[in-house]
């Protein structure tokens, strides 16, 4: 006798972690491509800066899915209040961060700047597009499921 099972959802979890993975994998693609055109055209300097704005990016916006994920475990609660604490004080502290660290990284001698600038907007955007695909295909409930 088969039982007749209802279709399987996604969590927020799942989704984030799936977010999570594939933005790591395609930084990294990115860091490694950036990088070994920098280090073509400019040489070491352009290898580190390539590689240095695709780590950028995946450290601050790995850092907001690695946030909701451990605000969303440790909080369960269904009141949001406390996660868009934690979500809105992340991303304060990683604006200030971010700064801080470009006018740290700028200041290098050995940095070329438009082999940073665009490592680190192609990374910002891949791993954007990414999210709003991963989001997309998510099989989420938006209501009850009768049986």
């Amino acid at each position: 006798m088969s039982t007749v099972t209802g279709p399987t959802f996604d969590t927020g979890r799942t989704v984030l972690r799936r977010a999570l993975v594939g933005g790591v994998a395609v930084t990294l693609g990115i860091g490694v491509v950036a990088g070994l055109v920098g280090l073509l055209l400019y040489g070491t300097g352009g290898l580190l800066s390539g590689l240095v704005g695709a780590a950028f990016a995946l450290v601050f916006l790995g850092l907001t899915i690695a946030g909701l994920m451990v605000t969303n475990r440790l909080i369960g609660n269904p009141n949001p209040v406390p996660a868009l604490v934690v979500v809105l004080s992340s991303w304060f502290a990683k604006v200030v961060l971010f700064i801080l660290a470009m006018v740290v990284v700028g200041r290098q001698p050995w940095v070329q700047p438009m082999v940073l600038f665009v490592s680190l907007v192609v990374a910002v955007l891949a791993f954007l597009v990414l999210d709003v695909l991963v989001v997309a295909r998510a099989r989420i409930p938006v209501g009850s499921v009768e049986s």
